[in-house]
Parts: C-alpha cells; structure tokens; sequence
C-alpha cells in the first residue's frame, strides 16, 4: 500500500536514527526473473528513504529439512480447531495466524484438517517461522516496521521479535502502533477507553460527548462515511414503508453476520474459533427456541459467502434471511429485541437506539463498557441465549457516547496527511490509498515544518514506549 510505504519512511528513519542502525526491507517470497523486475522498482522506491537492501524470506536446504521436521511432529496433534488456534513452535505461538490466513487465502468459512491446503498453508508458515527464527537469532534486528498483524506472512516475525523484547510497531497513514509481548495486536487501545477518558478536563470530555452524540445522529440520519472512511453506503436509511419482519409476539434475534474469510482473530481469540463455528452454535440454539431468527449480512462480503449462508440457511430453517441493504432503523422499529455479533460496530449502534447486543468475544471493541452483554464463556452464552426472557440491560447513552468519542473522533488521523479524510477523496476512496497517486498527493501537501512535525512526534512516541501514537494534529502526543 503506497500510503503504508510513506509512513514506513518516517518511521523507520526515526528508528535507524536512534538505534544508530540502517534500513533493510524485507520481502515475503524468494527472488525469481519476474518478481526481480518488479521488486527493482520497489528498490529504488525504498532506496529513496534510506533503505539500503533487501532480504527475501528464503530457506537453505538444513532450514527445510528442519521445517518438515516440524511439520511431521506437529501436524499428527491437531485435532481439533482449536487446536489449530493455540498451535505454537519452539514456544511462539502462531496458530491464530495460521488460521486466518489459510481462511483468507482458500477462501473457506472454516479450518479442513484434511484438507491438502490446509497442509500446505501449515508447512508454508512453519517455513516464515523457521526463517525468522534464525534471522532474528543473529541480534542485529533493533526494531521491526509491519503492515499487518493477522496474517503469518508478516505476524510470525511479530511473533518471534515481542519474545525477543525487540520493538515492532505497525505503521501506516492513519495510525502507528507499538507492539510487545502484552500487546500483539494493533487497534486494541479500547481496553485503554475508560481510564484515558477519565484523565481529560472536565470540559473535554463535555465537548467530546456532544460532538459524539451530533456524530451519531448523522450515522442515523443515514449520512455515509462518518467516521467509517471505508464505506459506501449507509445502513441507517429511512424505512421504506414496506414491511421486512412479519409480526409476531415471540422475541426477535437479529444476527449481525461477519464475512467468513475475513480474520476472525484481529483482536485475539473469540468464544469460537471462526465465524461460521458461530453461525452453527447458534443455528443449534434455533432448533432449541421458540425465537424469531433474522440474518443480516454486511453489503460488502467477499465473493463465496452468499453460498456458504446460504447452506447454513437450508441447514437451520428457523434462521431467516432478510436483504443485506435493510435498513437497522426500519428492524429496530418493527420489533428487532436482540442483536447478536463477534465484534461488530453494531454493539455500540444498537446500543445507541436501545437494543441489547450479545457478544461472542471477550476481545471486542465495547468490552470495557456495560452497554453490551459480554459473556466470558460458551457456556454462559448459551445460557443467556436460551434464557432471553429473564435479560435486562440498564443502557448507559454517556457511555455509548464516552465510547464513541474514544474510538472515533479523540486521536487524529492526520499525523502523515494534514487532512487524512480529504487526501481519501483525492485519490479516490479508502483502496485508492494503495495506488501511486498517494505520492503525488503526499508531495503537494509537503512543507518543511511540517516534514520536521511529523519526525519529532514520532521520535517522541517510540521514546515513549507508548502503545498507540496519539496524534492531535500538532506533532505532540496527547
């Protein structure tokens, strides 16, 4: 993502400044004739910033043999999904990886140990494992610049550098993390909610929860984008005077559904391994209720998860499907009483227009707050499932909107752009961000004061030892 590769540049000369250290790119696959033409361009694009080589993730032969080894032995234990989560090798733990990339990459709603894919994505990440085991064991590593956390590809080296107490952060143009064994993954400064919202004036916090309230309204009105650059359209429009939930005086399940492929894990682990686990516990629950079920599924999915709901649907006759384009207003108005998700953004909308959300992870974004159900186990969720009748939840609206000011509007994303909202719309959208023309928009916002903002925040926020950079839009952290 060229946006991405701008803050690498800012960040990895702040690092190699302070470690007295030079800048080497890394690259996921071994040099061939056609990636070499390719990656020659990306060599003088990061020569540009210093960097002075490359190093292709690529395996001797003894590195080989001692990833097969490692497959031989491991392979046989799992047995389960979740076994599959907790894998680890020589101590890193890296099945939460694993298991989101093979999702991703086979475009499968869940893990097949049988399957030959799921073996060669097994084998190919013991191979990133082996690779950066040994490279990180020669302790000339000082510092470690990602783009992801999810995916083997990048987060094994994560893995092994954090259990070598070497800094790794996650950078690009909207935010910058710093990552350690406590903290393995990037935008979970949620847990962090309640007590930074304490230590702000009096006033700020008055002015934070107006302009959250005035921000909601909007979402509701049905405005697209607000504080959400990647999306395209609104799921609050007005209701349409056609009826979508049949009367009946039995309580009213909505599931809020996740795309299948899409990483279960990017907070950590759920009260289910994956999305589709999920979908068949509560389908099972169906079948033991005198509910009404109702599927919602989000406008955007990867291509393949229609036909996979759809099987769960032929599966699970209680469970009925309603368009993708609903609008949440026009189901709250006709009855919706619950609304279950993994992790969604729907804990705190609904929790906004006064309906209960039921999570299925401890992880999720609202779990410091009490406006959503947030049960610790499985079977605790069953049990809340089963026994809807006897929930009451007290909505606190402050603290939906506490929430909403942290998570949104309190930390800026304009530490790289002067304006990050508006360099979105010059090149086109969210993904237009990944194309070249983020550096013609970079350099026509370029000035020298601003150059030397940006490398003075930054250098403070690794001094800091700081999780996120919190940015005010001034070079200073808040």
């Amino acid at each position: 993502m060229a946006s991405s590769i701008i803050s690498f540049s800012y960040l990895a000369n702040v690092l190699a400044r302070r470690h007295r250290a030079s800048i080497t790119a890394f690259l996921l696959k071994e040099k061939n004739s056609r990636s070499w033409l390719t990656d020659r361009g990306l060599f003088r694009l990061y020569r540009s910033f210093n960097a002075d080589r490359f190093v292709y993730v690529h395996l001797s032969s003894s590195q080989m043999e001692d990833r097969d080894r490692l497959f031989e032995s491991l392979y046989p234990m799992l047995k389960t999904k979740r076994d599959v989560e907790d894998l680890q090798a020589d101590g890193v733990w890296f099945g939460d990886l694993l298991y989101d990339s093979y999702l991703m990459a086979c475009r499968k709603p869940t893990i097949d140990l049988e399957d030959e894919d799921f073996r060669h994505a097994l084998r190919d990440a013991l191979g990133y494992h082996v690779f950066w085991r040994d490279y990180l064991a020669t302790g000339r590593v000082k510092a470690v610049i990602l783009s992801h956390c999810v995916y083997y590809e990048y987060a094994v080296l994560l893995r092994h550098a954090v259990q070598r107490d070497i800094p790794v952060y996650q950078s690009n143009a909207s935010h910058v993390y710093h990552l350690s064994r406590e903290r393995l993954w990037a935008y979970d400064d949620f847990y962090d909610y309640p007590e930074r919202f304490a230590m702000l004036s009096a006033e700020e916090q008055e002015r934070g929860l107006w302009m959250a309230e005035e921000r909601l309204q909007r979402r509701f009105s049905g405005e697209v984008g607000v504080d959400m650059h990647y999306s395209t359209m609104s799921a609050y429009t007005r209701p349409n005077g056609q009826r979508i939930i049949p009367e009946s005086p039995r309580i009213k399940i909505l599931i809020a559904t996740h795309c299948f492929f899409d990483s279960p894990h990017p907070y950590g682990v759920n009260l289910f391994p994956d999305f589709y686990e999920w979908l068949v516990f509560l389908g099972n629950i169906s079948e033991r209720t005198d509910y009404d079920w109702y599927i919602k599924t989000h406008p955007d999915f990867l291509p393949g998860n229609k036909e996979i709901l759809g099987e769960l649907i032929r599966r699970y006759p209680k469970f009925t499907l309603i368009p993708s384009d609903s609008s949440h207003l026009q189901l709250i108005q006709e009855g919706i009483n619950f609304a279950l998700t993994v992790y969604g953004t729907i804990g705190f909308e609904y929790a906004a227009l006064g309906v209960p959300v039921i999570h299925a992870s401890l992880c999720n974004p609202q779990i410091r707050y009490g406006f959503n159900i947030h049960p610790r186990t499985v079977q605790e969720y069953e049990n809340i499932l089963l026994n809807l009748h006897d929930q009451k939840l007290d909505i606190d609206i402050r603290q939906v909107l506490e929430y909403y000011y942290m998570a949104f509007l309190h930390n800026s994303d304009d530490w790289l752009f002067p304006d990050f909202r508006r360099f979105l719309q010059e090149v086109g959208g969210y993904y237009g961000q990944m194309g070249p023309e983020s550096y013609r928009a970079f350099m026509e916002s370029f000035t020298p004061e601003r150059h030397k903002r940006i490398f003075e925040g930054l250098d403070e926020f690794v001094s800091s030892g700081e999780y996120r950079f919190h940015y005010s839009g001034n070079g200073e952290l808040q």
